[in-house]
């Protein structure tokens, strides 16, 4: 798989989880990626493991749209 083609399908999964109403409510740095914990106002919880530089930024921006401040 490409670099591009791994960015794609983290981005549609970061996408897919904004998409159903679920913001990023944490994130733990780590060797092998970072580790993006999502909650819905429902009550659920899921995670993510984002390993592409590319998909780390997007989802920097995408916490950044959803803090209050912003």
């Amino acid at each position: 798989m490409s670099a591009y083609e791994q960015y794609a399908k983290e981005k549609n999964k970061i996408d897919a989880y904004i998409n159903q109403q679920y913001v990023i409510s944490g994130v733990t740095e780590g060797l092998s990626g970072d580790l993006l914990e999502f909650k819905h106002p429902g009550g659920d919880q899921a995670t993510l493991l984002v390993k592409t530089a590319d998909a780390r930024k997007y989802f920097v921006n995408v916490l950044l749209k959803q803090s209050p401040s912003a």
